[in-house]
């Protein structure tokens, strides 16, 4: 991938909508920049050396953080991943592919044995439901 400079970003922007305020004003922004980072450059090692030792003492000062609180961390971060390596294995186990070389009955008894693990037949279970809460609701009333 090729670097753009930026004269080739300035052509880009004066082939796509010429504007004369708009580029003097660039230039200018450029040119302040431009002073601003050798202004900086040039400035003397003692500055420099000034600066990393403000930097040094604001570290120092800083209170080191309790030990609770990073015990706290380590404790949520052990809890999310023993909890997701739980839900990983904690997956229900699949169905028993059915033998081809059995043929059709052997599918059409893993259907059976599917349907009698059912607590109630599929097409029943909205009836089941209703029925559930109309028996919950004539219990409530009877003992009031």
């Amino acid at each position: 991938m090729s670097r753009k400079t930026a004269d080739d970003l300035r052509r880009e922007m004066e082939a796509a909508d010429p504007d004369p305020a708009f580029d003097a004003e660039f230039d200018t922004v450029v040119k302040e920049f431009r002073s601003g980072v050798q202004a900086a450059s040039r400035r003397p090692e003692a500055f420099w050396n000034a600066q990393r030792a403000s930097v040094l003492s604001k570290v120092a000062r800083r209170p080191p953080r309790p030990a609770w609180k990073v015990a706290l961390v380590w404790a949520a971060t052990v809890v999310f991943v023993v909890a997701g390596i739980g839900i990983i294995l904690d997956r229900p186990e699949a169905a028993p592919a059915p033998d081809l070389a059995a043929g059709y009955d052997q599918e059409l008894l893993i259907d059976v044995e599917r349907s009698l693990d059912q607590e109630v037949p599929e097409p029943l279970d909205a009836a089941f439901l209703l029925t559930a809460e109309m028996g919950h609701r004539s219990s409530t009333e009877s003992a009031r």
